[in-house]
């Protein structure tokens, strides 16, 4: 087969076993009438046929897909493996590993392999996932003990005594926190840039800037500027304060923070705001306190704008609530 033809096999494959599990002869059946195989080519069985040739060809492209991961083969049958990676967040993981450590003691193995259950990346056929779980996880764990939320000891984890009657007010905060997140990023990247930018109009406002302009940029020409606010303070300085969003899942990289960082420099911005839905990875955080006229805002700093500027989150009832009307 030419790569075109195997690609094209592999996906009349994949299509046939979105719909469920087969076995050989079926997905061979429903590839034949894909490829719109005549009665008289079903029943040649020479060698050099095109029903021998399909044959062949469909061994190829199975084992190709499996040895890729996106299929599997068990008791005779093929089935589609879970190939997108799925959505983790921190503050998921956050509460998750609260709730599982107010049952009872763990090891950081045995949260780990609980985590990978409940968040479902222990079903995927890519790492990704994975490598973002665990790197959340060690992240999590290290600063809740800093915390003096949990404790450490002989290679358990547990909830510290003293704030063991919090605990549930700080999981309801984390599952809210949570929804929030997921709603913002579920409306796209093109809605996290108009949102960010009026919630950063209303905070700066609220701590004393007037704001002179604030608007999104747009367009893939925008040298990785998302958006601009314009201010005034009481004492008439002028600041152009350039922004970037990242509405994603993953750690914001060092390199990403530089390269906006950069931007912001060549087009002479005062000052620059990376935003992130997500959080930052230890070493885009170092960078970033190591410059004066730079700063990070991650998914935990935006949930905090949004209830002190009430745009996104309401309190009704006595307790905070997602504003749907907003996100």
């Amino acid at each position: 087969m030419t790569p075109n033809e195997k690609s094209k096999m592999q996906r009349l494959a994949v299509n046939a076993l979105k719909e469920g599990v087969l076995t050989k002869d079926e997905l061979f059946l429903r590839l034949a009438k894909a490829q719109k195989l005549t009665s008289a080519e079903m029943s040649d069985r020479a060698p050099s046929g095109k029903r021998a040739r399909l044959f062949a060809a469909l061994s190829e492209v199975t084992e190709s897909l499996i040895g890729r991961g996106l299929v599997r083969f068990a008791d005779g049958r093929y089935s589609l493996t879970e190939t997108l990676p799925v959505t983790v967040r921190a503050t998921r993981c956050e509460k998750e590993i609260l709730t599982m450590l107010y049952e009872r003691p763990m090891s950081k193995k045995e949260i780990r392999e609980r985590l990978e259950e409940i968040i479902g990346t222990k079903r995927t056929a890519t790492q990704k996932d994975d490598n973002i779980l665990f790197s959340y996880l060690g992240q999590i764990l290290k600063r809740l003990v800093n915390e003096r939320t949990l404790t450490l000891s002989d290679g358990m984890y547990s909830i510290s005594r003293e704030k063991s009657a919090a605990v549930d007010d700080i999981r309801q905060v984390l599952e809210l926190k949570n929804e929030f997140l997921e709603r913002l990023h579920s409306k796209g990247g093109e809605f996290f840039e108009h949102y960010f930018m009026t919630l950063l109009s209303k905070y700066l406002s609220k701590h004393g800037k007037t704001i002179v302009e604030s608007y999104v940029t747009g367009g893939s020409d925008d040298g990785g500027i998302d958006g601009v606010a314009k201010t005034v303070d009481c004492l008439g300085f002028r600041e152009t304060v350039m922004i970037q969003t990242k509405n994603k899942n993953a750690y914001a990289s060092e390199t990403e923070v530089r390269s906006f960082y950069g931007a912001v420099c060549a087009k002479m911005g005062s000052r620059g705001i990376f935003v992130t839905s997500s959080d930052f990875h230890p070493t885009a955080a170092e960078f970033l306190n190591s410059i004066d006229n730079c700063v990070g805002v991650s998914g935990t700093k935006i949930f905090d704008m949004a209830i002190e500027c009430a745009y996104g989150i309401k309190k009704q009832g006595g307790k905070y609530v997602i504003d749907k009307r907003i996100i």
